[in-house]
């Protein structure tokens, strides 16, 4: 498989629109270079092709799904209809076309793999002039995918859950074309962390080794009132510490930053962080994370064996993820500050309680579904 791979050139496709699809196209590049001597690139056609096109899908949805959430929920709802869906991804297309041709005409992938389905249209069309090279998607919604997904294209579709399969079937996308994997989460916590591993990493991050630690984690784009869910956290009677990772954020972590001033100054350690790379130091230490409802938060806390309570989910998009965690029970939708208190209170309290939780977790058997997908892209037909 090495020497093989090592011939293979493979472009994976991503659009600015929260850090998810991008995460996931660093960590398959990764082990496709170290691992099988590929070569990679990672690629938004948009930004590379237009002055303003990165700008307007970034910022667009970063205001959208976190700031004015009920007009992400009417855009959403308003894109499962397919005319709608096609004059998005024509849209997108006709941003993402001069990009696009000229990575394919120059750089010449025999892999084309796309993680965003605004893509899926122009790339197939641009595909079908280039015979030699192979397209394939990695749909990066876990449970329910949007129909948007299946539109547009006839690709392979490497699928997060067997959930998602079902989703693509009931579209009607024929079932040769869809196989189902597991959500793809940084390699790091595929490693299960020791005791002593854990008391070190929270030494590390200037935290009390044997005192209990909640953390309130967002991922790239942050969550939403962040420092709401920090200050009611801080009123608990229960002695721990806290912590909240604001992404790129950086409104919410200036106001998380004073929230935790103040705790300090009554005695209560939190930290802070914007962007970060310590996520999964952060998370195998904490003994609860609050969370935003998106998958690779989902798969990072569920591999670091952690109670999830989802505080924040985007409506529509990650709304199948917070049913799911509530469906296992391997943790709770907490929508208020006071809630996602009471939940965390509950958690390290009663002892029965949080043991029924870990046993969920265990059950659900969670394995990271990094080295299988590269497999299969590999493996393209």
């Amino acid at each position: 498989m090495s020497n093989s791979a090592s011939n293979e050139r493979i472009l994976f496709l991503y659009l600015p629109t929260g850090g998810g699809h991008v995460s996931n196209a660093k960590a398959m590049g990764g082990v496709l270079e170290k691992k099988y001597g590929a070569q990679v690139k990672i690629y938004d056609p948009v930004t590379a092709g237009t002055l303003f096109g990165g700008a307007l899908l970034e910022d667009g949805y970063r205001i959208a799904s976190l700031k004015v959430p009920f007009v992400w929920k009417a855009m959403f709802k308003a894109n499962e209809i397919k005319a709608n869906m096609r004059f998005a991804q024509a849209f997108t297309g006709a941003m993402a076309r001069l990009g696009l041709r000229t990575i394919l005409d120059e750089w010449q992938p025999t892999i084309v793999v796309c993680v965003h389905h605004l893509l899926l249209s122009e790339l197939s069309r641009m595909l079908r002039k280039r015979p030699s090279m192979r397209g394939v998607v990695v749909a990066t919604d876990p449970f329910v995918p949007p129909a948007m997904w299946a539109e547009g294209h006839e690709f392979p579709i490497l699928c997060y859950s067997e959930e998602a399969v079902d989703t693509f079937k009931a579209y009607g996308v024929p079932e040769e074309r869809l196989s189902a994997y597991s959500i793809i989460i940084n390699d790091k916590f595929t490693q299960k962390v020791t005791d002593e591993a854990k008391l070190a990493n929270k030494t590390a991050l200037g935290l009390e080794p044997k005192k209990p630690f909640v953390l309130i984690a967002g991922g790239g784009d942050g969550i939403r009132g962040a420092d709401k869910i920090l200050e009611e956290l801080g009123r608990s009677d229960l002695d721990f510490q806290l912590g909240a990772v604001c992404g790129r954020d950086e409104l919410t972590r200036v106001k998380a930053a004073a929230v935790a001033e103040r705790l300090e100054e009554q005695g209560r350690k939190a930290l802070v962080y914007g962007f970060t790379d310590k996520m999964y130091e952060l998370i195998t230490s904490a003994d609860v994370v609050v969370s935003k409802g998106g998958p690779a938060v989902l798969g990072e806390v569920l591999a670091a064996g952690k109670p999830n309570l989802i505080a924040f989910f985007i409506p529509g998009q990650e709304e199948p993820n917070m049913r799911w965690v509530e469906d296992k029970g391997v943790g709770k939708y907490c929508p208020t500050p006071l809630s996602a208190r009471e939940e965390t209170e509950k958690l390290l309290s009663d002892p029965a309680y949080r043991a029924q939780i870990e046993r969920n977790i265990e059950a659900v058997g969670f394995v990271n579904g990094l080295d299988s997908i590269v497999k299969a892209i590999l493996e393209l037909k």
